[in-house]
């Protein structure tokens, strides 16, 4: 396996469905050349069905069960290592990661070899709403998030203070995306040099 190197990050995004995390983060990885891996995307890869086929299910059942995420999950994870240890300067995990247990199993796994950094993201339920709705009518749209699922996950979503050795940037995604890669650009050059 390939030793750390001072370059080598991993960078997740998370939050709640209609976040914005997706949209940031596909964008910010594009600008600084990172693989990407989405979890809806890769989740509707190991159930072999289309990724802009639409599953409306209750919130935690059918393809976003518990063991479906954590499939999703551990799959995300091997991918994110095989980039790694092929050499990759930075990868880019998206996901809704709102239990302890899931960032914290991204920590176990990497954390003694490179650095990273948790992006979390969030906005007004003014916003949320709005994008629930653009994303309705965009038939290409790889998510499944809507009001019902959001309104699900706040109940469970587990919202940390800090995540021990790493770095923790919370992030108001109200603002355009250019003002927020900028807000990410500076945030992960100013606390990459040491350990949170």
């Amino acid at each position: 396996m390939q030793e750390k190197t001072a370059k080598q990050s991993l960078i997740v995004f998370f939050g709640l469905t209609g976040s914005g995390k997706s949209y940031l983060a596909e964008r910010w990885a594009n600008a600084k050349g990172y693989p990407y891996h989405n979890s809806d995307t890769v989740r509707k890869e190991l159930a072999g069905v289309g990724v802009s086929s639409r599953h409306h299910v209750p919130f935690n059942e059918g393809l976003y069960s518990p063991e479906m995420t954590s499939r999703t999950y551990d799959e995300i994870l091997k991918r994110a290592l095989n980039d790694l240890n092929n050499a990759a300067t930075g990868v880019v995990l998206d996901g809704s990661y709102g239990r302890d247990t899931q960032r914290n199993s991204i920590v176990e796994a990497l954390s003694t070899r490179y650095k990273i950094f948790f992006i979390l993201c969030h906005c007004s339920e003014t916003v949320t709403k709005e994008r629930f709705a653009q994303r309705g009518k965009d038939h290409q749209a790889v998510s499944d998030g809507r009001w019902e699922i959001y309104t699900g996950q706040i109940r469970s979503f587990s919202y940390p203070q800090r995540i021990e050795g790493t770095h923790l940037l919370k992030l108001n995604t109200d603002y355009p995306v250019e003002n927020l890669i900028d807000q990410v650009d500076a945030y992960i050059d100013k606390t990459g040099h040491g350990r949170s």
